[in-house]
């Protein structure tokens, strides 16, 4: 009996030890596709940053150009909150479905980014709260509050494809997005040298 019991506790505290050592993971944390900054979207890093160093001018010049391209805008959000929309309501000639989501953490310096998105209740019905999202559409309107602290960024948009991303989902690196990818940055001249 006593051997037993020492056989039991050594075979226990072996399998504690085993099991401490095993790497941990974070069951919280987003899937590795679900990547804002770097992947290739219309508001990516890269782009934003084009974006923000553009004239006022410039800008609405290419908002312009990505509400007059069908299906040409492509994103990455954390999924807060959606609503079905009576016929009766405005919005409803864009979609019946209206979601909330937002960028979790900043793309460029403290610019946050939030987006009001209308779908079909087919695409947005089965989405989870605090779900990672991926969509393509087309952009509606795009609100830049450059003077704001933080400077915020929001975008209506008519989702025409829309997908939980989960850890299997492969990374986005598609051009597929070209049109929009790369906004022309008109910043202002630099100043010449000497001055």
């Amino acid at each position: 009996m006593r051997r037993s019991l020492f056989a039991l506790f050594f075979t226990s505290a072996l399998l504690s030890v085993t099991a401490c050592q095993q790497e941990k993971k974070d069951l919280l944390a987003l899937p590795a596709a679900y990547n804002p900054k770097e992947a290739d979207l219309t508001f990516n890093k890269k782009n934003l940053e084009a974006f923000n160093l553009m004239s006022e001018g410039a800008r609405k010049k290419h908002v312009k150009m990505l509400k007059e391209t069908a299906g040409s805008f492509s994103g990455q959000a954390v999924f807060e909150a959606g609503s079905g929309l009576a016929p009766t309501v405005e919005e409803s000639k864009y979609g019946e479905w209206e979601l909330d989501a937002h960028v979790k953490d900043p793309v460029l310096y403290e610019i946050t980014i939030d987006y009001v998105i209308y779908t079909t209740a087919a695409l947005g019905r089965p989405l989870a709260p605090n779900a990672p999202i991926a969509f393509k559409g087309t952009v509606l309107d795009v609100r830049y509050d450059s003077e704001a602290k933080p400077r915020k960024l929001t975008i209506k948009l008519k989702a025409d494809s829309l997908e939980t991303i989960t850890h299997k989902s492969p990374a986005v690196t598609s051009a597929a997005n070209a049109p929009s990818a790369a906004p022309s940055a008109e910043a202002p001249a630099p100043a010449p040298a000497g001055s």
